[in-house]
């Protein structure tokens, strides 16, 4: 690795960590994970994967528990 490659991961570690701290930017990121997981639901289901869509269904509401925290909490 040379000084540039290390500068940009430092730059996108702080950017990150940024983003991490801001409340909008977690519920967005809970917010489209449990969408992605309910689509995977419904997906299992039409190819009758019964075991993987109850797996992304639970995942859907943990997705959700979790946004439901963080919009609570401020």
């Amino acid at each position: 690795m040379d000084g540039t490659e290390k500068i940009v991961l430092v730059v996108i570690g702080l950017i990150a960590l940024f983003l991490i701290t801001r409340r909008w930017f977690c519920l967005i990121v809970f917010g489209v994970g449990g969408l992605a997981s309910a689509s995977a639901t419904l997906a299992s289901i039409f190819h009758f994967q019964i075991l993987g869509a109850l797996d992304f269904f639970f995942l859907t509401d943990i997705c959700r528990f979790i946004e439901s925290l963080i919009a609570v909490a401020y």
